[in-house]
């Protein structure tokens, strides 16, 4: 595909096409990569005791603590409902602490605890072995421009 022009590339990923064909899609390029990440995420997490959205969760609350679960949800790509659950998972497992948001009583804030810390650390190391062995063929500007254009794809969707 790469000796085509441009808008040829372009006009064979439009599913209205009918030369169209799944390969040609970047969005199932992107579910095909996605659902391999996930799967290789998952094997090695659960080597360590974790799951990919309690994995998730401390993620991000290793970045901001505390978070509303609102917060998370959002910036997980997360149902509400499933993100709660997950929460309260994390806080029996004494990773989190939950607690009524100061400014908002409608709200619930999720402060990560040393153990938290703590598990990130082992899951971080999970999570660079997986993403090791996923960009090992790829440069620093690759990376770089896919970031790049996946975010121009996502903002494209909102």
């Amino acid at each position: 595909m790469r000796n085509k022009k441009p808008q040829l590339i372009k006009h064979l990923a439009d599913p209205a096409n009918d030369e169209f064909l799944l390969e040609h899609s970047p969005f199932f390029r992107l579910t095909q990569a996605e659902s391999l990440y996930q799967k290789r995420m998952a094997e090695n997490l659960k080597a360590v005791g974790m799951d990919i959205p309690r994995w998730r969760i401390l993620m991000i609350l290793h970045e901001k603590s505390p978070s509303t679960i609102s917060e998370i949800a959002e910036r997980a790509l997360m149902n509400l409902s499933t993100m709660t659950r997950v929460a309260q998972r994390l806080e029996r497992d004494g990773l989190v602490k939950l607690a009524s948001n100061q400014q908002d009583a409608r709200s619930t804030d999720v402060h990560i605890t040393p153990e938290g810390d703590a598990a990130v650390e082992k899951i971080r190391a999970v999570a660079s072995r997986t993403f090791r062995r996923a960009t090992e063929d790829f440069s620093s500007a690759d990376l770089e421009r896919l970031n790049l254009l996946l975010t121009r794809l996502s903002q494209a969707l909102l």
